[in-house]
C-alpha cells in the first residue's frame, strides 16, 4: 500500500470517528487533523481522489461539513497555488485574488462533477456539497476574479443535463447572498447584492425564462407529476428571484423594507422585463396557483406570492404603451381566472386573503384610469367579486377574530371604491355602482352579524393593546361602508335591533354591547382622528371632519349605554370603552381650563364644542372627567389585571393632566380629588387587596403621589404622614407574608415618583425607623427564602436607590442613604449566600430562581454604576460589609454566568452588573482582596471569550457578543491598569504588596491570561471585518499585556506565525513598537498609542 493509499484510509477512518458519539476529546483531534486537510490546498488532488474516486458518501459528507464550518468560522486556506514570499507590508492583491479564484474554481469543478455523477449517496450528502459550493461562493464573491464566468459555468454544465442540480445550486447561492450577516457588515452585503443583480442575475433569469419557454404547452402541474424534485426545486428558485429586494437602502438592513408594504412599489431591473410581459410565464402562475393547491399549498402560496411581487411592477419600466396594455390586460384576465375559481380556494383562509392581497396590490397599482380599453374583464371581475363577497359572509360570518376572511375582501372592495373616486368622476356610472353594491354589502354584513350565535374569538387573556389592535384589524374596513351614510347606516342598526329584541333577549343584549364596542371603535378612528381615510394608500388628503355626523354617533353610543339589555360588565365592552376613553381624554384635555370669573371648568376644544352643541349635558368638561374616571374605578370590581393596569395608567394621565391645567387651590378641593381620595380609603376593599394583585398597587401610590406631594407647593409633610399612616396599617394589625407585600408595594409607588429633594428626604426619615425594624436580620433570612418577599424588598431598594435625588452630592439625604444601604447590604448578603448554596446543592434551577438572582444582579448594577454609594465610608468605619459582599458577588457571577449567558434577557443584566462592581471596586481589589479574587475575574473573562467563539452558529448573537467584549474590554483595562499604576505610586509597603500581587498574577494567572490572549486573536479570525469586534480587542490585550509586556509580544508573534505562515519584518516592528508603550510608567498616551498600533496588526493578521 503506497502512501497516498495510506492518507486515504487515514482520512476515510478519520471521517468515520467524527461521525461518531465517542470520545470528544478524541473527536475534536480528528477534526482539528481534517481541518488542517482541507484547508491546506497542497492536498487539492488528494482531495479530488477522495471525492470522485473513492464516493464514500461518509467521507464525503464530513470533508464538505469541514470545509463549510470553516467558512463560517473564517479560516483560511493554505499553500496557495500562487504565494509570493515578501517582506513588504502591502500584499499583492491581484496574487490573492488569483489563488481565490483558483481554489474557488477548483471546488467548484469537483462539486459539480461529483452532481452529476450517478452515485447512490442519500440526498443529504448532496445537499451538504451543494451548500458548501454556494457558501464558498458567497464568501469569495468580492476577491473572485470574473465571477460571472463561473456562474455562466455552472449554467452551462448543468441547465442541460442535471436541471435539479441547476436549480438547487442557484437557489442556495442565492439563499446565501441574500442572508444579511452582522459580521461581515451591511456595506459588504450591499455590495455583493448589488454586485450578483449587476453581473450574474440576468444570466440566470435567461436560462430560466428559457426553461419556461421550453415547456411548449406543458404545465408544471403535468411535469410535477413526472419529476416532483425538479418542478419543486424549479418554483423555489424561480420564488428566490422574484422576491429580491431591488431597492437596497444606503444606511443599514433595517430600512430594506421593500415588498412589506401593499403600496411599495417594486424596481425590477430592466432585464426582468422579457420575463414579466412573456403571457406564457403570467398565466402559468395564474393557472398553478390553483392548480397546486390541492396537491401543495405552500407551492400555490409561492406563486400567489410571486404575482403580488409582479402586480406592484413600477410601470415606467415598460417601453411603450402596447407593452403595458398587454401586461394590464393579462393580469385582469388573471384576476378573472382566479375568482372563477373561488369554489376552490374559498375555504382557504390564508389562501384566500392573499388572493384579495393581489387583487388589492394589482388594483392599487394599474389604478382605473385606464379602465375603458377593460371595460369588460372589470365587470367580469366586479361580479365575480360580489359573489366572492357574499359566499365569504355565508360561510365565516362577521366575527372579530384573528385572520377573519373577510377583512381582507373587504380592504379589497375599499381600494376599488378609493380609485374610483380618485380616477373618475363623483358621478360617473361606475362610481354610482360601487357605492350601491357597498351599501348593500353592509346589509348583508349587518344581517349576518345580527343573525349568527357567535361573535367574537377574543380569548380572555387578550391585553388591551392586543384588543385594540385587533378591533383594528376587524373593524377598520368596515368604517368605509359606515361613515357615508352614518344617519341611515345608525338607524338601519336600530332597526334589526328592535327586530331582534322579540326573538331571543340574550342574543340582543349581546348584539347591543358589541355594536356599542363597533361605534366606539369608530369613534376613536374616525372621529377622534378627524376623518382620517386609511385606505388613501399613502396619498397625501386634507382630513374632512363630519363634526354632526361625530356627535350623532357619540350621542347613539350613551342611548345604547343607557339600555337595559346591554351587558355592561362583559369584558369586551370594557375594553372597548376604556379605549374609547383613552382617545377621548388624549385629544381633548389639553385644552381645559378654569375659569376664575365663573368659576366653571370648560374645554375649548373644536371636537367638544361641537358635542356641547350637540347635548348641553356636556357643557362641565369635569363632569365628563368625573363619568370616566368613575367607568376607570369599577374596573377594580372585576379583578382583571389587564384592565386593571390599563385604568391605572388612565388615571394617572387624567389627574397629570389636570392638576397641570387647573390652578392647585381649586385642584385640592374640585370633586375630582375627592374621587381618588375615596379610592385610597377603600383600597382594602377591591381587589388590589387579594396576594393576586399586591403589586398593581404601587401605580395607586404614584397617582397618589402625583396628587398630593409632587412638588413643594403641596403641603407634602402632612400629605406624607397621613399617606404613609394609612400605608403602616397593614402591618400594625397583623405582620403576616400578605400584609407585608401590602406595604412594601405601596412603599415603591411613593419612592418610584418623589423627584424632589426636600420632599424625598421627609419620605425617607418618615420611613426608615419602621424599614430599620422589619429589616431585622431574623426577617431578612425569611424574606431572603421566599420568592415573592425577595423581589419585593429588592424592588423596594430599586426605587429608593434609583431615585435621582439619592445623589451623594445632595447632603442632606447622604446620612439617610447610608443607614438604608446598610440594611440593604445585608439583605444581598444573605440572599446572595443563599443563591450559591442553591446552585451548588440542586441540579436543575428553576426559571423563578433565574430571574430573582437577575433582578438583584440589575439592582448591584445600578447601585455601582450610578456612582450612588462610596465604598470608602465603610473603609472609614471599619465594616468589612463590603468586602464580603464584593467577593460574593463575584462568586455569584462566576456561578450563574453558564446559567445566564444563553438567556438574552438575562445576559445584558450579568454583564453589567460584572462591569460595574469590578469599576466600583477597582481600589478595593488592589489593596483588600486576595489573588484569588483576580483569577476568580479572570476565569469569568476567559469562558465568556470562549462563549463568543462556541456562539458563531447565527447571526442574531453578534451584535450581543459585540457589546460582551467591549464591556470585558474596558472592565480588564481599568482593573489592570489601576494595579499596575499603584505599584508605582504609594507608601512603601503597599507598593511591595501590589508588586508581589502582580507577581502573583504572573505566576499564577500566566496560563489563563494566554489562553485570554490566545482566545482574542481567534475572535479576530472569526469576525475578520466587523468594525466593533476590532474596537474591543485591543482593549482586552491592552488590559492582559500589562502584567508582563516582554512575554505577550513574544505570544503575539507566535500566534501570527502559526496562523499565517511567515510574517513580514514590517509587521514584527509594527509589534514592537505597541508593545514597547507598555514599558515603563502607564501614561494615558501610552495606551491611545498601543490601542491604535495594535488595530493595525490586527487588521494585517485577519
Amino acid at each position: 500500500m503506497n502512501q497516498i493509499q495510506v492518507m486515504k484510509a487515514s482520512i476515510h477512518q478519520n471521517s468515520k470517528v467524527a461521525l461518531s458519539v465517542g470520545d470528544f476529546n478524541k473527536n475534536q483531534q480528528v477534526l482539528e487533523l481534517l481541518r488542517n486537510f482541507v484547508l491546506d490546498y497542497s492536498n487539492i488532488e488528494l482531495f479530488q481522489s477522495l471525492i470522485l474516486e473513492d464516493c464514500n458518501p461518509e467521507t464525503t459528507f464530513v470533508l464538505y461539513s469541514i470545509i463549510q464550518k470553516c467558512l463560517i468560522n473564517g479560516d483560511h486556506f493554505m499553500n496557495f497555488p500562487h504565494q509570493k514570499v515578501s517582506t513588504e507590508f502591502f500584499y499583492n492583491e491581484y496574487d490573492h485574488r488569483l489563488n481565490i479564484t483558483e481554489i474557488c474554481t477548483k471546488h467548484i469543478e469537483i462539486a459539480l462533477i461529483y452532481l452529476q455523477s450517478s452515485h447512490n449517496h442519500p440526498n443529504y450528502v448532496y445537499n451538504q456539497v451543494i451548500f458548501t459550493i454556494a457558501l464558498l461562493i458567497r464568501k469569495f464573491w468580492v476577491d473572485i476574479l470574473k465571477i460571472e464566468d463561473i456562474i455562466s459555468q455552472i449554467i452551462n454544465s448543468t441547465l442541460q443535463t442535471n436541471k435539479i442540480i441547476f436549480c438547487k445550486i442557484f437557489e442556495n447561492i442565492i439563499s446565501c447572498i441574500r442572508q444579511y450577516s452582522y459580521a461581515s457588515g451591511y456595506i459588504e452585503y450591499r455590495k455583493i447584492l448589488n454586485n450578483f443583480q449587476t453581473l450574474s442575475l440576468q444570466r440566470i433569469l435567461q436560462a430560466i425564462h428559457l426553461q419556461i419557454q421550453q415547456l411548449s404547452g406543458e404545465s408544471l402541474i403535468k411535469l410535477y407529476g413526472q419529476n416532483k424534485i425538479m418542478v419543486e426545486s424549479f418554483i423555489n428558485l424561480l420564488y428566490q428571484l422574484m422576491n429580491l429586494n431591488f431597492n437596497l437602502s444606503y444606511y443599514e438592513i433595517d430600512v430594506d423594507n421593500e415588498g412589506k408594504d401593499t403600496s411599495q412599489l417594486t424596481n425590477f431591473p430592466d432585464y426582468y422585463l422579457d420575463l414579466i410581459i412573456d403571457p406564457i410565464f403570467l398565466k402559468e402562475l395564474f393557472q398553478d396557483a390553483i392548480g397546486f393547491l390541492n396537491i401543495d399549498q405552500n407551492l400555490s402560496l409561492y406563486f400567489i406570492s410571486m404575482l403580488q411581487r409582479i402586480g406592484c411592477v413600477r410601470l415606467s419600466i415598460f417601453h411603450n404603451k402596447k407593452c403595458k396594455g398587454g401586461f394590464r390586460r393579462v393580469m385582469w384576465e388573471g384576476l378573472i381566472y382566479l375568482y372563477q375559481n373561488q369554489d376552490q380556494f374559498i375555504n382557504y383562509v390564508e389562501f384566500s386573503s392573499e388572493i384579495h392581497s393581489l387583487a388589492i396590490r394589482i388594483i392599487n397599482n394599474l389604478t382605473l384610469r385606464k379602465l375603458a380599453k377593460f371595460q369588460l374583464q372589470f365587470d367580469n371581475c366586479f361580479q365575480l367579486i360580489q359573489q366572492v363577497y357574499q359566499k365569504t359572509v355565508q360561510l365565516f360570518g362577521v366575527k372579530i377574530m384573528p385572520n377573519s376572511p373577510i377583512i381582507k375582501l373587504q380592504e379589497l372592495w375599499n381600494q376599488i371604491r378609493y380609485q374610483g373616486s380618485l380616477h373618475l368622476p363623483l358621478h360617473d356610472g361606475l362610481n354610482i355602482k360601487i357605492n350601491q353594491t357597498m351599501q348593500n354589502q353592509l346589509i348583508i354584513v349587518l344581517k349576518t352579524f345580527f343573525q349568527q350565535n357567535q361573535f367574537t374569538e377574543i380569548p380572555q387573556e387578550c391585553s388591551v393593546k392586543k384588543f385594540k389592535k385587533l378591533l383594528d384589524i376587524t373593524f377598520m374596513p368596515f368604517h368605509c361602508l359606515f361613515k357615508s351614510q352614518i344617519q341611515d347606516n345608525i338607524g338601519l342598526i336600530l332597526q334589526m335591533i328592535e327586530q331582534l329584541r322579540g326573538d331571543n333577549e340574550y342574543q340582543s343584549a349581546a348584539v347591543i354591547s358589541l355594536t356599542i364596542v363597533f361605534l366606539l371603535h369608530t369613534s376613536n378612528t374616525e372621529i377622534l382622528n378627524l376623518g382620517f381615510d386609511c385606505y388613501n394608500f399613502g396619498q397625501k388628503e386634507e382630513p374632512k371632519p363630519n363634526l354632526d355626523g361625530q356627535a350623532y354617533i357619540l350621542k347613539f353610543i350613551v342611548e345604547l349605554i343607557k339600555n337595559s339589555q346591554v351587558q355592561k360588565n362583559t369584558r369586551i365592552l370594557k375594553m372597548a370603552i376604556l379605549s374609547f376613553i383613552e382617545s377621548f381624554i388624549t385629544v381633548t384635555i389639553d385644552s381645559f381650563c378654569y375659569e376664575q370669573e365663573t368659576k366653571q371648568f370648560k374645554n375649548l376644544s373644536q371636537l367638544y364644542s361641537q358635542l356641547i352643541r350637540a347635548d348641553q349635558r356636556y357643557q362641565n368638561y369635569l363632569l365628563v372627567l368625573e363619568t370616566m374616571l368613575d367607568e376607570c374605578f369599577q374596573v377594580f370590581t372585576y379583578g382583571d389585571p389587564f384592565l386593571i393596569e390599563f385604568s391605572l395608567k388612565l388615571i394617572e394621565y387624567i389627574y397629570q393632566k389636570v392638576k397641570k391645567y387647573i390652578p392647585r387651590k381649586v385642584f385640592k378641593t374640585c370633586s375630582i380629588t375627592d374621587m381618588l381620595k375615596q379610592f385610597f380609603l377603600q383600597l382594602n376593599i377591591t381587589c388590589l387587596n387579594t396576594p393576586q394583585y399586591i403589586k398593581k398597587r404601587a401605580l395607586v401610590f404614584k397617582i397618589i403621589t402625583i396628587v398630593w406631594v409632587d412638588d413643594c407647593s403641596d403641603d407634602y409633610v402632612n400629605a406624607l404622614v397621613d399617606i404613609y399612616n394609612q400605608i403602616k396599617q397593614s402591618i400594625l394589625n397583623e405582620i403576616n407574608k400578605v400584609n407585608i407585600l401590602k406595604y412594601v408595594w405601596d412603599l415603591i409607588g411613593i419612592a418610584s415618583e418623589i423627584d424632589v429633594d426636600n420632599i424625598y428626604r421627609t419620605f425617607l426619615r418618615i420611613i426608615y425607623p419602621d424599614i430599620a425594624k422589619l429589616l431585622s436580620e431574623e426577617n431578612i433570612e425569611l424574606f431572603a427564602k421566599d420568592y415573592d418577599s425577595s423581589i419585593a424588598i429588592i424592588t423596594l431598594f430599586k426605587a429608593i436607590f434609583y431615585n435621582k435625588n439619592t445623589r451623594l452630592s445632595t447632603e442632606n439625604i447622604q446620612l439617610i442613604l447610608y443607614q438604608i444601604y446598610g440594611k440593604a447590604m445585608k439583605f444581598f448578603i444573605i440572599l446572595i449566600q443563599q443563591q450559591i448554596q442553591t446552585a451548588k446543592t440542586q441540579q436543575k434551577i428553576s426559571d423563578l430562581q433565574l430571574k430573582q438572582v437577575s433582578k438583584l444582579m440589575a439592582l448591584m448594577s445600578q447601585i455601582s454604576g450610578q456612582k450612588k454609594i462610596n465604598q470608602g465610608f465603610f473603609i472609614i468605619y471599619n465594616d468589612q460589609c463590603f468586602l464580603e459582599l464584593f467577593n460574593l458577588q463575584i462568586q455569584l457571577i462566576l456561578i450563574y454566568r453558564p446559567l445566564l449567558q444563553h438567556i438574552p434577557k438575562y445576559k445584558k443584566l450579568l454583564y453589567e452588573c460584572f462591569d460595574c462592581i469590578c469599576q466600583d471596586h477597582s481600589e478595593t481589589l488592589a489593596y483588600k482582596c486576595d489573588l484569588n479574587s483576580y483569577l476568580d475575574i479572570f476565569h469569568i473573562c476567559k469562558e465568556s471569550l470562549k462563549d463568543i467563539i462556541y456562539d458563531n452558529q447565527g447571526e442574531d448573537t453578534i451584535n450581543e457578543n459585540c457589546s460582551t467584549l467591549i464591556l470585558i474590554g474596558t472592565l480588564l483595562s481599568n482593573i489592570s491598569t489601576f494595579l499596575v499604576q499603584e505599584a508605582s505610586v504609594g507608601d512603601i509597603n503597599d507598593l511591595q504588596m501590589i508588586k508581589n500581587k502582580i507577581n502573583a498574577i504572573n505566576i499564577s494567572g500566566k496560563q489563563i491570561l494566554y489562553e485570554m490572549f490566545n482566545l482574542c486573536c481567534q475572535i479576530t479570525l472569526i469576525y475578520p471585518k466587523n468594525s466593533k469586534v476590532i474596537f474591543a480587542i485591543p482593549e482586552i490585550l491592552y488590559a492582559i499585556s500589562v502584567f508582563n509586556p516582554s512575554d505577550f509580544e513574544t505570544l503575539l508573534i507566535s500566534i501570527m506565525t502559526n496562523q499565517i505562515g511567515i510574517i513580514s519584518n514590517l509587521l514584527i516592528d509594527q509589534i514592537s513598537l505597541a508593545f514597547k508603550n507598555l514599558q515603563g510608567e502607564l501614561q494615558i498616551s501610552n495606551k491611545e498609542d498601543f490601542l491604535r498600533k495594535i488595530k493595525v496588526v490586527l487588521e494585517m493578521y485577519k
